[in-house]
């Protein structure tokens, strides 16, 4: 099974608003506004472009953090796809384990996570995605706990979700949970993406915000 239709999300639209937008503004005269407009858009919201680095772990583990005591390498075999994938073990006692990753975020975006996980291993409990937001204190979004048994990857998607008043990061987070330990074999999660299409409410650009003719 390696179905990567699922989770995927379409930029076509977006795309076709733009243009449209940047037509007019070449009307009216005002092409490089545009332009700044459109470029800061997308630096900030992301618009189908991943904001993650190393999503699908073909750098090893670059760009990840992971807690403390687990293991976390890249492997080549099982993947989603591409020619690496990562591995998340811990093999002293009984834990919860992830590996993380900070991403700037504008309060009001709607973002969405989806990812691959391969779990087939009885000792873990449970596998996931997670969403925190920061500042610490508002709620997480999770997937749905991967928690039976199977030898294929499975596709999990986290949202869409709108980053809550105040925040400007989110902790993207892969993590599984320990039954008993040692765990003869890993969790595996590959092709992970964070994105996002919507502007959120209020936000406008400072460049055209401050644009003077």
């Amino acid at each position: 099974m390696d179905d990567h239709g699922a989770g995927q999300q379409s930029g076509g639209g977006g795309r076709s608003k733009r243009c449209r937008f940047l037509t007019l503004a070449v009307v009216l005269g005002l092409a490089p506004v545009a332009l700044s407009f459109l470029l800061n858009l997308d630096t900030a919201l992301g618009y189908d472009r991943d904001l993650l680095q190393n999503g699908g772990f073909e750098q090893g583990t670059s760009g990840w953090g992971v807690s403390y005591g687990a293991t976390f390498i890249t492997v080549t075999e099982p993947v989603s796809s591409g020619n690496w994938a990562a591995a998340l073990n811990r093999t002293d006692i009984p834990a919860q384990i992830y590996f993380h990753q900070y991403v700037p975020v504008i309060a009001g975006a709607t973002y969405t996570l989806t990812g691959w996980i391969y779990k087939d291993e009885p000792a873990f409990t449970y596998a996931l995605l997670r969403i925190e937001w920061w500042p610490l204190g508002q709620p997480t979004v999770d997937s749905g706990q991967i928690r039976d048994d199977n030898d294929f990857y499975r596709p999990v998607t986290v949202g869409p979700a709108t980053a809550p008043p105040g925040a400007y990061k989110a902790r993207i987070v892969g993590l599984a949970d320990i039954r008993t330990s040692p765990p003869p074999n890993p969790v595996y999660f590959d092709d992970l993406s964070f994105t996002s299409n919507m502007m959120p409410n209020g936000f406008f650009p400072l460049s055209l915000k401050n644009y003077r003719r």
